[in-house]
């Protein structure tokens, strides 16, 4: 399948990468999929919803979802000090090379919490063991704390084998035309996109496009646009000082005025306001 394809950088040798979420408020993530196993983990609090396919799960405190390789995926959140999450990112290409009958035959399957009680014990062994791992990824790297690490991983990524897979049965509910039209979407968003023009390049109308689109998205393109450059000019005011005209311009919004009047309407505050929100809590001055 073709659908916004999101590139992540992993050392060779580790076949796990954690982040953790800091606690900066309104945290949007439009549908999308990647090479990588996700693993999301609510350790606390309540923060929002995760998208996965055509289902929507309101996350809560004791938590796991895992989002198997190329799956849609998104998150309409709020990360409070309240809140505390784990994402764990499995390497696709270790888990391939390493567990090749495995990743052929096999899916992972885990969405809130154990299906059954035979799962309980390895549901537990695995929150202590993620929990174990965020503890070492906070502290100074060193041979011995990543060795530390790769240990943790390797035994996660055993309790998920050996215990939390089924025989591979996924796939996308999601048209081929509607995927490519959403990684086109995520490659070109900083530049004028004319959706009539798009939509007719797969000989649709702009009309059905539209109806097709919002079926399975649940959004109008025009908006899942849009949300997307707001995502993107979010990053960019969480991690950087440039001035908002030019993170209009590089996400490719056609003014500063749209991109306030979009950038509100979803955070319910100006990018000024998050900026100094996030800055603070990020530490960047």
């Amino acid at each position: 399948m073709s659908t916004p394809m999101e590139f992540l950088e992993f050392n060779q040798i580790d076949p796990i990468k954690l982040i953790y979420h800091r606690p900066i408020g309104k945290k949007y993530v439009v549908p999308h999929w990647h090479e990588a196993v996700e693993i999301t983990y609510v350790e606390k609090g309540y923060p929002g919803d995760i998208y996965i396919e055509d289902n929507r799960y309101s996350l809560k405190q004791g938590d796991i979802y895992i989002i198997n390789s190329r799956l849609i995926h998104g998150f309409d959140s709020v990360i409070t000090k309240n809140d505390r999450i784990l994402t764990l990112l499995l390497n696709y290409e270790w888990l391939r090379k390493c567990l090749p009958e495995t990743m052929a035959t096999k899916s992972f399957a885990l969405i809130k919490s154990p299906q059954n009680k035979q799962q309980r014990s390895s549901f537990n062994a695995l929150v202590k063991l993620i929990e174990e791992l965020n503890t070492y990824a906070q502290q100074v790297n060193s041979d011995r704390n990543h060795l530390m690490k790769l240990n943790l991983e390797i035994r996660i990524i055993s309790i998920l084998v050996n215990d939390f897979t089924v025989e591979r049965t996924i796939k996308t509910n999601i048209p081929e035309v509607i995927a490519e039209i959403i990684k086109d979407f995520h490659d070109n968003y900083q530049d004028e996109i004319h959706l009539s023009n798009l939509a007719s390049q797969y000989n649709y109308s702009y009309a059905y496009f539209s109806k097709l689109f919002k079926k399975y998205l649940g959004v109008a393109p025009k908006k899942y646009l849009t949300l997307l450059r707001v995502q993107k000019a979010a990053e960019l005011i969480e991690q950087t000082n440039d001035n908002f005209n030019k993170i209009a311009f590089d996400t490719g919004f056609p003014d500063e005025k749209s991109f306030y009047m979009s950038f509100k309407e979803r955070y319910k505050q100006t990018p000024l306001q998050h900026r100094k929100k996030t800055h603070k809590i990020i530490g960047i001055k």
